[in-house]
């Protein structure tokens, strides 16, 4: 363990009595501990992290595209910019990017297999390790057929600088108006797989519901959009101090 590697580093920096001085001086071997696990604590604090994505405001929305929203759009998109599209204008007004959430509606007038999406790039921190996505969706509201049928997915890629896109996480819902209760908020949370060869430059996800069967309608809001993990610390000033204290003491011990 880590801590037992320190504990030994510094059993080898104790020192002697000091044969030019006369003097004994000793350093307390569980005091240079206490000082290692708070810099090893401080190290930790900083390796977590935890981004809002959210939407902000209005965004760029409601733009008609046969295909949605592609992966090739979302690394050409201004980051943290959202974007909706609609796969038809009849569906106007159906995605929506208010402030903490986002609106994501679907009538019967859309194509069996075609629905809406919104769409965000983002960045995260250099040295990610380990990464998760979570969201709050909540069903709320329903209009015509009480069977209407339709899929909520989730997919996050990540990019290379050129642009080649990968899944690196994915989660669906099949038959919305069915699996969710309307007004109940479900917390969702999923993994992210990073490859740690992969080298990505930047990274982006897309909402989209899509239409199964039937007539009628449904509407969610999405929420709570948070990217979270940890990332490969950078040296902290606490051990920094540490090991200049470690150089004085062998120093010293020289002496």
């Amino acid at each position: 363990m880590v801590t037992d590697s320190v504990i030994y580093i510094f059993d080898s920096f104790m020192l002697t009595p000091d044969s030019k001085s006369g003097t004994d001086f000793f350093v307390m071997r569980k005091t240079l501990c206490l000082l290692a696990a708070l810099a090893l604590s401080s190290l930790s604090n900083a390796a977590s992290f935890s981004l809002d994505l959210s939407p902000t405001g209005g965004g760029a929305q409601n733009t008609v595209s046969l295909d949605g929203i592609t992966p090739q759009d979302i690394f050409g998109y201004e980051t943290d910019v959202w974007h909706g599209t609609i796969t038809k204008s009849a569906l106007s007004g159906q995605v929506s990017l208010n402030d903490g959430s986002l609106g994501l509606q679907l009538g019967g007038v859309a194509d069996v297999g075609k629905g809406n999406f919104a769409g965000l790039k983002f960045d995260m921190p250099s040295g990610v390790e380990s990464a998760k996505m979570s969201f709050t969706i909540t069903y709320t509201s329903a209009w015509g057929a009480a069977n209407f049928n339709c899929d909520y997915t989730c997919n996050v890629y990540g990019f290379t600088a050129e642009g080649t896109s990968t899944v690196i996480g994915t989660w669906s819902l099949q038959n919305a108006k069915a699996s969710l209760t309307q007004n109940e908020p479900v917390d969702v949370s999923f993994d992210l797989q990073l490859d740690p060869d992969a080298n990505y430059s930047s990274f982006g996800l897309i909402f989209n519901n899509t239409r199964v069967a039937n007539a009628g309608g449904m509407g969610c809001e999405i929420s709570n959009i948070l990217i979270s993990g940890g990332a490969v610390p950078e040296p902290a000033t606490a051990s920094l101090g540490l090991l200049g204290l470690g150089a004085l003491l062998l120093r010293r011990r020289r002496n």
